[in-house]
């Protein structure tokens, strides 16, 4: 399977590559009042409007207030709309075998398992997981 690899801070995660439209530089996104803290807001790329998640704020619950470290968007689909994730440096694509996936140990996580890449331990997200659990919200 293939993972794309970037930064949020000082950590390193992925997810696999089968949901990612594309990869672009920052965007200029609109305030959506009374929305989620991982609600950046709304951004239009080439007439497509979408929601802009900042994804730290959405797996560490950080306040998130710098974009010192916003260097890429991140621009995956869904089964309704597509999402921007706004990421920091993109390290690459790796291509990893399922074996090497280490289990995170806990069932319905948000964090599906480890990897190591590039000496760098790969802290993978489950997508489908992380929307779920915030649609409960």
């Amino acid at each position: 399977m293939q993972i794309i690899v970037f930064r949020l801070g000082e950590r390193t995660y992925g997810f696999s590559t089968d949901r990612v439209e594309e990869i672009t530089t920052t965007l200029t996104s609109t305030p959506v009042p009374q929305s989620p803290d991982w609600t950046v807001g709304l951004v239009n790329l080439r007439g497509q409007v979408m929601t802009l998640v900042d994804l730290d704020v959405l797996l560490n619950e950080s306040d998130s207030s710098s974009d010192e470290w916003y260097k890429n968007t991140i621009i995956i689909h869904t089964e309704e709309n597509p999402i921007a994730l706004k990421v920091g440096p993109v390290i690459g694509v790796s291509d990893v075998l399922e074996e090497q996936l280490q289990a995170s140990g806990e069932e319905e996580s948000i964090i599906s398992g480890y990897i190591s890449v590039n000496d760098d331990i790969v802290s993978i997200i489950d997508l489908d997981q992380i929307f779920k659990e915030k649609e409960e919200v």
